[in-house]
């Protein structure tokens, strides 16, 4: 299976005023076109989609294009939220969006449910664990809020 990895777009972020949306536009447009040339079978975009919780609306149509794009490769697609995300924006509507071959994985509670992927050898689980905010942990978790006992958590209720 042919996988490529992708994080950090954060789309919507200027430098010192400038407005960074073309070089992000190339980037996307770069990514679109290696996932087509390799012909990865998975795109997996590990958080901070977006570079703060509310991003602006150029930002939000700039990801909903380059998401259509990716999965028009024929590459399946997994996103999770970052700590620059609002996981509950990204994941809006996700449960519907999962149908199209894109999926946003932004919620602690599931994170134990797999995006099962296929190729020519059989099933690949891919888990998309989005950024767990320590201070808040996971959902029926009361052990220590802390990134590694809650990072922890996680792993175990995957492998369980």
């Amino acid at each position: 299976m042919r996988l490529l990895h992708t994080s950090d777009w954060h789309l919507g972020r200027s430098l010192h005023k400038a407005d960074l949306r073309e070089a992000q536009e190339r980037f996307l447009d770069h990514l679109v076109e290696t996932a087509r040339a390799e012909r990865v079978d998975a795109v997996l975009i590990a958080g901070d989609v977006y570079d703060r919780a509310v991003p602006p609306v150029d930002a939000v149509a700039l990801c909903e294009q380059a998401l259509v794009r990716l999965r028009d490769t024929g590459a399946r697609v997994v996103v999770i939220s970052g700590n620059h995300d609002s996981a509950r924006r990204l994941g809006f509507s996700s449960a519907l969006i999962d149908a199209s071959g894109v999926h946003l994985r932004t919620r602690p509670a599931t994170l134990a449910e797999p995006v099962l992927l296929r190729d020519d050898h059989g099933p690949v689980a891919v888990y998309g664990v989005p950024y767990l905010e320590p201070a808040v942990g996971l959902p029926g978790f009361d052990g220590p809020r802390a990134h590694p006992a809650v990072l922890g958590e996680a792993a175990a209720r995957i492998r369980a």
